[in-house]
């Protein structure tokens, strides 16, 4: 299935729908575990000093543009009151050519939603800017640690519905009724209400990867399965055919370190740091 991409230009906007000619000319980074018969078509390597609009909704879940929200949002700085940490640009940055999302342990008084929060978070997002049904996304990564931390790489659906939700990494520091350090490969499937879930779970996660070290997390979703790897080393395959319905349809992708409020505050330091070294977005050739 061809990826398709939106980039929203400063002056002008262009979709387009990749083919082989369009592809962006690669030597594979030395550790990268790209399948074969796949091209890159987009890549962010934050190498500049500020965060590329053009890609990116930078500290909101509210695109400027178009005004359009995250499904499900409270507000512009808050998904849901499963989250502790109110958003903020100021918490999204790059440093030594990494994009770094932080969690503070700060006051801060919201009014989008209003409320008293004791935590910022940093979030960004591709909504309407990079979007793509099927391919291979590639993450090089570090993900923080402790018991209130809820990091994630996701994609949610461009139509503006909840579901599907792929969940490519989703690290839980505590999650009742799971456990603890524990990383979560999830496809959420059909569209609210009608929303159900194919949840698989590694365990001591950071106890066997150490999480503060940087890793290649890839995520490769086709027409007949999907494939979550570590380092090129597979973790979990789903297969289209266990699934009622599918996820077809384009795709964006967020970026967020996030704090969860029912979980415990009793080993996280703060700042604490969600860090990517590059994501690259690849399709078949």
């Amino acid at each position: 299935m061809i990826i398709r991409l939106l980039i929203l230009l400063t002056c002008f906007s262009v979709l387009f729908s990749c083919k082989p000619e369009d592809a962006i000319d690669n030597e594979n980074e030395s550790n990268s575990f790209v399948p074969s018969g796949y091209i890159k078509v987009w890549e962010d390597h934050f190498d500049s000093t500020q965060i590329n609009t053009d890609n990116w909704v930078v500290g909101s879940l509210v695109d400027p543009i178009s005004n359009d929200t995250i499904p499900g949002a409270r507000g512009a700085y808050l998904l849901n009151y499963k989250y502790a940490g109110y958003i903020s640009e100021n918490n999204c940055y790059i440093e030594d050519g990494a994009l770094v999302l932080s969690n503070k342990e700060e006051q801060i008084s919201g009014n989008n939603p209003w409320g008293q929060f004791e935590f910022t978070s940093g979030w960004v997002h591709s909504m309407h800017r990079v979007f793509f049904n099927k391919g291979y996304v590639e993450i090089k990564a570090k993900f923080p640690s402790g018991d209130k931390v809820w990091p994630a790489l996701w994609l949610i659906s461009e139509d503006l519905v909840w579901g599907p939700e792929w969940d490519m990494w989703e690290y839980f520091g505590e999650k009742n009724n799971v456990g603890t350090d524990i990383m979560g490969l999830h496809l959420a499937y059909d569209e609210w209400p009608n929303v159900q879930w194919s949840s698989y779970w590694l365990y001591d996660f950071d106890l066997l990867y150490d999480c503060e070290q940087w890793h290649i997390y890839g995520f490769e979703w086709t027409e007949e399965k999907a494939v979550w790897t570590i380092d090129g080393e597979t973790v979990r395959i789903l297969y289209s055919n266990a699934i009622s319905s599918w996820p077809n349809e384009d795709m964006y992708l967020v970026l967020n370190n996030g704090l969860r409020n029912i979980s415990p505050n009793n080993n996280t330091s703060y700042p604490n740091f969600l860090r990517i070294d590059y994501i690259e977005l690849y399709q078949k050739n």
